[in-house]
């Protein structure tokens, strides 16, 4: 009994020690989402065109609000001088332009409304772009688990060199350099400069080649006079001896 005690006792304490072994190997690195994406071009122009439409919608809502009070306050001014019809076809008419504006509310700010949509076309390819970075750069570090300093999760301390925030925020801005420059160097229309000169050997080489064919058709045109005139030399010549010898003829 005593032995299997023992075997069982050791049998346990290799288990703790093989777990905590692998916890101690396991790698955990973070990132600061908020951050990177404050760094990226990208992102701060897709984030102001999705404020500039967020922007407009709340104007247009303010704006249909100020049309509903006016129509409430003028009929609450008018409600005396009014029939009971009148007055129920204004409110029913009240009614109906507050259903109207209560829809294009929920269209545009409910739950799956559009700034969800226009977040997801114009942020969420974004921020994918940072995951497949922080995803490869786990891999190549041999990193087990990153966390995302600036989400809900509680990091109380952690050491600088397990953030690889500038890592990943260096990796996209390479490949964002290498990305324009290879546009600019498929479409050169980027260079004004490039364009001003490609112009000018282009009016060059139109220029040139006017003048050859403007000598090509001079000397047609020269030797086309030539023959015209041995033509006539020739039926002159042609001609007088016909009148010197009409027996010939």
């Amino acid at each position: 009994m005593i032995k299997k005690s023992i075997t069982y006792l050791a049998f346990i304490a290799i288990i703790s020690t093989q777990i905590g072994f692998s916890q101690k190997s396991e790698r955990i690195g973070y990132v600061n989402m908020e951050y990177i994406l404050s760094k990226m071009e990208d992102y701060k122009l897709a984030n102001q065109q999705l404020e500039e439409k967020i922007g407009k919608w709340k104007k247009e809502i303010e704006s249909k609000k100020d049309e509903i009070k006016i129509l409430k306050d003028s009929l609450n001014v008018e409600k005396p001088l009014l029939t009971f019809e009148i007055i129920q076809d204004r409110e029913s008419e009240i009614d109906f332009e507050e259903k109207q504006l209560n829809d294009y509310q929920m269209k545009r700010f409910g739950v799956n409304g559009d700034w969800i949509a226009q977040e997801l076309m114009l942020i969420k390819p974004i921020q994918d772009q940072v995951m497949n970075v922080v995803q490869t750069i786990a891999k190549q570090k041999k990193f087990d688990k990153i966390f995302d300093q600036s989400a809900d999760a509680i990091m109380l301390y952690s050491e600088k060199k397990y953030d690889i925030s500038d890592l990943v925020l260096k990796s996209i801005l390479r490949t964002e350099k290498l990305e324009k420059l290879n546009i600019e160097f498929e479409d050169e229309s980027f260079n004004p400069e490039y364009e001003a000169r490609k112009k000018e050997i282009e009016e060059k080489k139109a220029k040139k080649a006017a003048e050859i064919i403007s000598k090509r058709e001079l000397l047609l045109k020269l030797k086309e006079e030539k023959r015209k005139e041995y033509q006539r030399k020739r039926d002159s010549l042609l001609n007088l001896k016909r009148k010197n010898n009409p027996k010939k003829s």
